[in-house]
């Protein structure tokens, strides 16, 4: 028999023994924090990285979108309120897009 003190099937002291002086609660809750330390965080499915690679790109091109009509919106003299309005809609649509990937990260496995 293998008495080392690294092996696996070596038989020691409790380095972490019951804590009496803790109730029933509070024990539940310092293992568990341990055992948030001990998880791996979540990852996303293959697919829905690739979501959210598209949703940058869908979000960079409406910025460059929006700096393109501030460009022709100083330059011109077209109807800038209705630029203006195509640009509040590219701003709601980036909000919203941004938010999306909060919701994916609920998805994680």
């Amino acid at each position: 028999m293998n008495t080392s003190q690294d092996s696996p099937y070596s038989v020691k002291p409790d380095d972490n023994p019951i804590r009496f002086s803790m109730n029933v609660q509070d024990q539940i809750t310092m293992y568990k924090d341990n055992e948030k330390h001990q998880k791996a965080p979540p990852i996303l499915p293959f697919e829905l990285e690739q979501v959210n690679q598209v949703l940058g790109d869908a979000f960079v091109s409406l910025a460059q979108l929006r700096n393109m009509l501030s460009d022709i919106e100083q330059k011109d003299d077209l109807n800038k309120c209705t630029i203006d309005l195509v640009k509040e809609k590219i701003d709601k649509v980036n909000e919203l897009i941004l938010e999306i990937p909060y919701d994916l990260a609920k998805i994680a496995i």
